[in-house]
């Protein structure tokens, strides 16, 4: 008995351990919980043999990881989610005050907040009043009145640009106004953002979320914040004139007519909209929304991304002449649509699709006669769900995106193989990338940031290649045998993009993780070398610049331009100057031995010709022949054929 409870309670083997531990961390993702419930595990692990605790540890990241990319596909879902239920809530509303709440509430769903409101004017001079509120606890925040030069809001009104604080008690970017203050801090308000609310071009109200904790909000929830304002300020302006219209029915008997000729076309305009709203809401295509626009407005649609690329739908060539680039500059400018005549019986209108500041693409529609302003409405109106549509396409890319930029990073810094079994179900959909690939490197002046432009994802996206920010460069994996036909698509992807100066770096191909993390630091030596050499639009393979790339390795990026001058500048000078062949003379004569002869015959001149400009380099350079200064001479002038020589 003795001898078994002493068996019982000897320590756990190390297979036990590491099942415990994965027991635990499997329950917690079955759990959905939060990232930090994962932190006890991590310190346990700390406390393993290294052996295991690398192992583990490795693997405690990648379930955290995986958890978090979890909850932001979730709350984008949700974003997404919130946004149709908006448009097909606001498409049913005809009651101001309704399609203001219902703006607001959605607005603190999407980004989370503690509470927000919208404060709306009759006009471009009167002052805001606070028209609707969600999550505010004090009666006098509700009967703030704000002037269009104070605070927030008036950075909002004057800039026509989303305006935010996160310490609003001690910013000084704005004028304080001593009640509107005491109002905000009774609520206690601490962060807060303000997004216009803009109709053609007046701002007829701002949207507002605020927390009572110190927050920034990012881009994402910024962009999509911007695009509910514009669908809503469409949505208020509907439902306005709508009430108008009723008014002016209940006053004016005698102007029945005309009233409900505008009623009509307003609620035509209506259920276009909630056609269209509905559309999206079922997951619609671009095809299907191009369709649909083409069979309310009796014409040919085409939808076009923001390269003028049409991704929905066929342009006729002869558009592409006829002004359709500065139409859609305008319709940006003006944030209304432009209609142009390009032959009789033929009218061309163009609605820019825009995400805030960000030109996303156009809707164009062709016809035969021109559009009226009820139309014109509808086609604007299809230009926002467009955008939705856009946007949404555009976070599934980015979340393969997201996957593609860890699986390039696992490459590079060689911290587990993203081609094994496991890892490569992260690859996306379509794509079978194994070993031996060939790694590209891709150096900008501007640099590449964290998202690349949609031209050039697509270039370095496809079922043999990968390609993803890193470190400032754009890292390319491919398994094509033909890297060069890549880095040429590349290229040209770049020059379209108004980005010139770039080089690309092809190294031999890797056959697994052990070797990448050397040959990425090779290539970056090599791109190093490229720019101290002052070269760009180069495409070069690796083993070219690697003997080159390792001696000026550190050595500042005008290194090697720096050699050549100091070792052999004079020549080169004389060479200008004289319009004479010293330079590649004297390479010749190092590079077929120091032999008179065979030097004058790769020259293809008599041997006395060659004394006589070996005596014409002696004179510049007089110890040209001396052991040490021939091998710096002859890396120099190595070093400068390469950089006249190399591909472009």
């Amino acid at each position: 008995m003795i001898q078994e409870a002493e068996g019982l309670t000897q320590p756990l083997s190390e297979a036990e351990t590491i099942a415990g531990f994965y027991a635990r961390m499997l329950a917690l993702l079955d759990q959905s919980a939060n990232p930090s419930a994962f932190e006890q595990l991590v310190l346990e692990a700390r406390a393993l043999e290294p052996g295991l605790r690398g192992r583990v540890e490795a693997d405690m990241a990648l379930a955290i990881r995986l958890r978090e990319n979890v909850e932001h596909k979730l709350k984008r879902e949700h974003e997404l989610i919130a946004l149709n239920e908006t448009a097909r809530d606001l498409s049913a509303m005809r009651d101001t005050d309704q399609v203001l709440q219902a703006i607001i509430r959605r607005a603190r769903q999407l980004v989370g907040s503690d509470l927000a409101y919208l404060s709306a004017a009759p006009d471009d001079r009167s002052p805001l009043h606070v028209r609707a509120t969600e999550g505010v606890t004090s009666e006098a925040f509700a009967k703030i009145v704000v002037p269009r030069d104070v605070g927030i809001c008036g950075s909002v009104v004057r800039t026509r640009k989303p305006c935010q604080s996160s310490q609003y008690r001690a910013d000084r970017q704005f004028h304080h106004d001593p009640v509107i203050d005491s109002a905000i801090h009774a609520e206690g308000v601490v962060s807060i953002l303000g997004i216009p609310l803009e109709l053609e071009t007046h701002i007829i109200g701002v949207l507002f979320v605020a927390d009572r904790y110190e927050r920034s909000y990012n881009p994402q929830e910024i962009s999509i914040l911007q695009s509910l304002g514009t669908f809503a300020a469409l949505a208020i302006e509907n439902a306005r004139l709508l009430e108008e219209g009723q008014r002016a029915l209940s006053m004016a008997r005698d102007a029945n007519v005309a009233l409900r000729t505008k009623a009509d076309d307003i609620e035509s305009a209506a259920v276009a909209h909630e056609r269209l709203t509905e559309l999206i809401a079922r997951g619609g295509s671009l095809d299907d929304l191009r369709q649909r626009v083409a069979s309310l407005l009796g014409g040919e649609a085409t939808i076009l991304d923001e390269r003028q690329i049409a991704i929905a739908g066929t342009l006729p060539d002869d558009l592409r002449e006829n002004g359709i680039a500065s139409a859609i500059r305008e319709s940006v400018r003006l944030g209304r649509s432009v209609q142009f005549e390009v032959a009789p019986a033929r009218v061309v209108t163009v609605a820019a699709v825009t995400s805030g500041a960000v030109r996303l693409g156009a809707v164009v529609l062709i016809r035969t006669r021109p559009m009226s302003s009820p139309e014109i409405r509808t086609l604007e109106r299809a230009a926002l769900v467009t955008a939705i549509v856009l946007l949404s396409m555009e976070r599934v890319t980015e979340t393969a995106y997201r996957n593609v930029a860890d699986i390039i990073s696992a490459l590079l810094r060689g911290t587990s193989d993203p081609f094994g079994s496991e890892a490569s179900q992260a690859l996306p959909a379509g794509v079978t990338l194994s070993w031996p690939v060939t790694m590209l490197l891709i150096s900008c002046k501007e640099g590449f940031a964290a998202h690349l432009p949609q031209a050039l994802r697509a270039t370095v996206s496809g079922r043999q290649t990968i390609g993803a920010a890193f470190n400032g460069d754009l890292a390319v994996a491919t398994a094509a045998q033909d890297w060069t036909e890549l880095a040429r698509r590349i290229a040209t992807a770049l020059q379209d993009a108004g980005r010139h100066d770039f080089n690309i770096v092809a190294s031999q191909p890797v056959s697994d993780i052990a070797t990448a993390t050397a040959e990425y630091q090779r290539l970056r030596r090599s791109l190093a070398l490229l720019r101290s050499l002052g070269q760009s639009g180069r495409i070069v393979p690796e083993k070219a610049l690697s003997l080159y790339g390792l001696l000026f390795d550190g050595q500042g990026e005008d290194a090697a331009r720096q050699f050549i001058h100091h070792t052999v500048g004079p020549l080169l000078e004389h060479d200008r100057r004289r319009k004479a062949q010293l330079v590649p003379t004297l390479l010749t004569f190092f590079e077929s031995g120091r032999s008179l002869q065979r030097a004058a015959d790769m020259l293809e001149i008599h041997v006395n010709t060659m004394r006589q400009r070996l005596d014409a380099i002696s004179g510049i350079c007089p110890d040209w022949s001396e052991p040490s200064r021939s091998l710096e001479l002859h890396m120099a002038l190595r070093l400068h054929r390469l950089s006249e020589t190399l591909p472009a």
